[in-house]
């Protein structure tokens, strides 16, 4: 049950909050990116208590240090704290230096890290029109069946009963954004200028895994292999690794 109790605590801590990143590209090759982060219950409740002790969950300064981690050219231009989370937009000079990571993600307790979280790469071409590709990498390799360890039936059913009065509306969504017209893609989720790359309802994911044979994922640990895998589940947008291109002026 080791691997099923750390999937407990991933996605009870993803559950705490609703994380939105917006990459607005434009023609000359510059972007921006908007982090908001809204936290519901035990989130909620952790960020009162941070408040009332004198140490705020977020601030400025961890937020500006994310930008560290996100590439070179990355720099924090706003943060705006709210009374349930933060919103936080980055300058970014050349979105080819760029490197996604999703909030909160990482091996440190700092909303700046972005290990085993969602990676993302960009490349970029000036000119009418402008293409923009967003490189997806091929998760590294869950492990085996052999590897997993074995998993008690009646304990997984009570782990996915705790996660699912935890989780709530939960979700992590990641989209890109272009300044103009998109002329064509092969982006399978396009709304006018804007395409979703990551939609996850975390209730989506855990309804389905209740319904499932084979319940919980046999690597947890490894993320984007995770995400992979979640991407099956109806209502769920995961792309595939690849490069998922946009042509725009």
């Amino acid at each position: 049950m080791r691997l099923a109790l750390l999937f407990v605590t991933t996605l009870v801590l993803s559950g705490c909050f609703q994380v939105t990143s917006l990459i607005t590209v434009h023609a000359d090759g510059s972007a921006t990116l908007r982090d908001q982060i809204t936290l519901s219950g035990f989130g909620l409740m952790a960020l009162a208590e941070a408040a009332e002790g004198g140490e705020p969950l977020f601030d400025e300064a961890t937020m500006a240090a994310r930008a560290d981690s996100l590439g070179e050219g990355v720099r924090l231009l706003a943060f705006e704290e709210r009374e349930d989370g933060y919103t936080a937009v980055y300058a970014i000079d050349d979105i080819r230096t760029f490197r996604y990571g999703s909030p909160g993600a990482g091996d440190s307790d700092s909303p700046s890290g972005n290990a085993n979280g969602i990676p993302l790469a960009f490349d970029f071409e000036a000119g009418d029109p402008a293409v923009l590709r967003v490189l997806v990498p091929k998760p590294p390799p869950a492990k085996s069946e052999g590897e997993a360890e074995e998993t008690d039936a009646e304990a997984e059913a009570m782990a996915l009963g705790m996660m699912r009065s935890f989780v709530g509306d939960a979700r992590v969504t990641v989209s890109v954004e272009v300044e103009g017209d998109i002329v064509d893609t092969n982006a399978t989720v396009v709304d006018g200028a804007r395409v979703t790359l990551y939609d996850v309802p975390f209730l989506a994911v855990i309804d389905a895994m209740a319904g499932s044979e084979s319940g919980m994922p046999s690597d947890p640990s490894n993320f984007p292999a995770l995400l992979e895998q979640i991407g099956e589940v109806d209502g769920v947008q995961v792309p595939a690794p690849g490069t998922i291109r946009v042509r725009f002026r």
